[in-house]
């Protein structure tokens, strides 16, 4: 099955709950996950391990950013980056450069935070708080102020 968008990977695979659970939607695209403390780094993806695509991740790091780094790495398999680089902190900043992490984090924040979720509850419901939307989110305060940034909505 081919994936473009964070939404057509919500549309296959999510059960309409949130917080959106990463880990559950990488095993429903057929994609190994694993957590491992040993890490170092917060998270890689390979495109054939044993037989399967394989996302590993750092499992000693917040809750919020272990999410965050699964929807990255599956990211790096919807957009087909065979063996991508060894994800450390800095590939998850907003100042990030390199086009691959770039689009990578664009998906995870498309695939945690969806658009029209987002805007609903914001617009809808009118919940404006910062700490309440990251949380029904699961998401990091920064990650969802830079969301609610880039739909125009803050």
């Amino acid at each position: 099955r081919m994936y473009k968008t964070a939404r057509d990977v919500l549309q296959a695979h999510w059960d309409g709950k949130l917080p959106i659970n990463p880990v559950e939607i990488a095993r429903r695209m057929g994609v190994v996950v694993e957590a491992d403390p040993f890490m170092v780094g917060s998270g890689y993806y390979r495109a054939n391990h044993q037989g399967s695509p394989h996302i590993s991740f750092n499992s000693l790091e917040p809750a919020v950013r272990q999410r965050f780094t699964v929807a990255h790495e599956i990211g790096h398999h919807v957009h087909g980056d065979d063996d991508a680089p060894r994800d450390t902190l800095e590939s998850f900043n907003a100042k990030s450069r390199e086009p691959r992490e770039v689009a990578a984090n664009k998906f995870a924040a498309a695939l945690l935070m969806p658009a029209e979720v987002v805007k609903f509850l914001v617009r809808e419901q009118r919940i404006t708080d910062l700490d309440i939307l990251a949380s029904r989110f699961g998401v990091s305060t920064a990650a969802m102020k830079f969301r609610l940034k880039n739909l125009g909505l803050i």
